[in-house]
């Protein structure tokens, strides 16, 4: 009798180890670099975008969320060499890698690139080549295979900034010379953040260069099936209810 004992403890011991590893979800978070789509200090208080989206997924569920934060680099070098369990990001067909090979069904965000710059000597942009003989400002790490062409044939400069209060100086001391290139949502939410006086600036947009693209949420290539049909059902019903939208306006 204590061997079937012991046999039907420990069937049941797996079982409950295989419903707690489906339940659990790994979220990764880019540490610093992506806010609004990810806002957290020094690993907590997790918020922006993509995070509150992802809560929003999960809330109320079996599902245990589960938050990793690291720089870019490593959690794709983590992620790039995982191959179980579920995870969760965000990602786009056009970046390429993990964050690119299984995605949602329902896109979250729609990306535009924008130029900043003084409203003391607006730019009259209407093409690529309303650029030429100016300076384009970028953030360290960041890289636009688009823009690398004008790079190459020297139409236009190259300048590299740590962080939007620099690409904000330069381009207000600079006017008419210098331009921002930067995600629409990413200039508006750090303008808020630092207190700006946004009539210094204009914004105009710049999907000729850099087009339009859609920001999804990106999901381990070995998910369980039952895990990403649920998250897929989620993200249409948050749809219809304007919950995402909602999530979105908060911050930009």
């Amino acid at each position: 009798m204590n061997w079937k004992f012991h046999l039907i403890s420990a069937v049941l011991l797996m079982l409950n180890i295989s419903l707690a590893s489906a339940n659990k979800i790994d979220y990764y978070v880019i540490a610093d670099q992506a806010r609004p789509f990810q806002i957290e200090t020094k690993g907590a208080d997790h918020s922006g975008i993509v995070t509150d989206i992802v809560k929003e997924v999960f809330k109320d569920s079996d599902h245990q969320l589960n938050y990793h934060t690291y720089p870019f680099n490593r959690m794709i070098s983590i992620l790039s060499s995982q191959d179980q369990g579920n995870w969760i990001t965000y990602g786009s067909p056009n970046w390429g890698n993990v964050q690119s090979e299984n995605l949602s069904e329902e896109p979250i965000y729609t990306v535009r690139h924008n130029l900043l710059f003084s409203s003391k000597k607006p730019i009259d942009y209407t093409k690529a080549s309303d650029l030429n003989g100016k300076v384009v400002v970028l953030l360290m790490g960041f890289d636009y295979p688009e823009l690398q062409p004008y790079f190459a044939s020297g139409e236009v400069q190259e300048m590299r900034v740590k962080n939007y209060q620099s690409a904000f100086r330069v381009v207000d001391r600079h006017p008419g010379e210098m331009v921002f290139v930067e995600m629409g949502s990413r200039i508006i939410y750090n303008q808020n953040q630092l207190n700006l006086d946004k009539s210094l600036y204009a914004q105009q947009g710049f999907n000729d260069v850099i087009p339009d693209y859609s920001v999804y949420l990106a999901l381990s290539p070995t998910m369980d099936k039952e895990v990403q049909d649920y998250i897929n059902k989620r993200l249409k019903v948050l749809k219809k209810q304007g919950k995402i939208d909602e999530i979105i306006n908060k911050y930009i």
